[in-house]
C-alpha cells in the first residue's frame, strides 16, 4: 500500500517521497493522489465520497468490515468489501490494526435512565449486564465506568438486548472518542454529531 502511494505521489510531484522539494514546486493536489471516490451503502444509505484514508480509518474503528458493501465509483456496484481483492489487500492492515486493538482493553462512561415503571429494572439489570461485559464501578448515581475488551458495537449490543425497552443509555468510549446510545429516536445521530464533531473556530 505505501508502495501505490508512493509512486502515485512521484506521478503527481515528480519526486519521490521525501525527496527535497524545489523552491518552485506546486503544491501537491491530494486529490489526485487519494480521491475521494468510495462510497459506503450502510442502513439503506449510500455513504460518501471518502478517500482511501477515511476507509482505511473507518476500519481500523471498526465502522467497516468484510462484509460491508462499498461502491468503488458513480457507476460502480456496491459490493462486499471481501470480494473486492484490490480494496480488501488494502485494509488488511486496517483491519488487523482493528483485532489488535480489540484484543485491549478500553474504557466506556456510561449513563442511563429509565422511567418510573422501568426504573427498578433498569438498575438492577444495569450491573449485572456490565458484569458480562467487564469490570464496573458506579461513581455517582446513574454514572457507570467500565474497563473490557468488547467493542462499542458490541457493548451497545449488549445493553440494548439485556435492559428495559424504556431505557436510554449513553455510553462514550474514551480511547477514540467514539459515542454510542441506546434506546433514542434515529434522529439522535443528527442532532449528536453537529456538536461532537464541531470546530471551535
Amino acid at each position: 500500500m505505501a508502495d501505490d502511494l508512493g509512486r502515485r505521489v512521484k506521478q503527481v510531484t515528480g519526486q519521490a517521497p521525501g525527496a527535497p522539494a524545489s523552491a518552485a514546486a506546486a503544491p501537491i493536489d491530494l486529490s489526485r493522489i487519494d480521491p475521494a471516490i468510495w462510497r459506503v451503502l450502510a442502513g439503506g444509505e449510500v455513504h460518501g465520497p471518502y478517500t482511501l484514508g477515511q476507509i482505511q480509518q473507518f476500519a481500523i474503528e471498526g465502522r467497516l468490515h468484510a462484509a460491508s458493501r462499498i461502491s468503488g465509483g458513480d457507476d460502480q456496484p456496491f459490493l462486499p468489501i471481501r470480494d473486492m481483492p484490490r480494496l480488501a489487500e488494502a485494509l488488511a492492515p486496517a483491519f488487523a490494526e482493528r483485532a489488535r486493538r480489540r484484543a485491549e482493553a478500553a474504557n466506556y462512561l456510561i449513563t442511563a435512565r429509565a422511567p418510573a415503571p422501568a426504573e427498578a429494572a433498569l438498575w438492577r439489570d444495569l450491573p449485572a449486564c456490565l458484569d458480562t461485559l467487564g469490570k464496573h464501578m458506579q461513581p455517582i448515581p446513574g454514572t457507570f465506568l467500565l474497563r473490557s475488551a468488547r467493542s462499542l458495537s458490541e457493548v451497545r449490543a449488549t445493553l440494548a438486548e439485556a435492559l428495559p425497552k424504556t431505557a436510554q443509555v449513553f455510553v462514550l468510549q474514551t480511547r477514540e472518542a467514539r459515542l454510542g446510545w441506546v434506546g433514542f429516536e434515529e434522529d439522535m445521530a443528527a442532532a449528536v454529531r453537529p456538536v461532537w464533531n464541531a470546530p471551535l473556530s
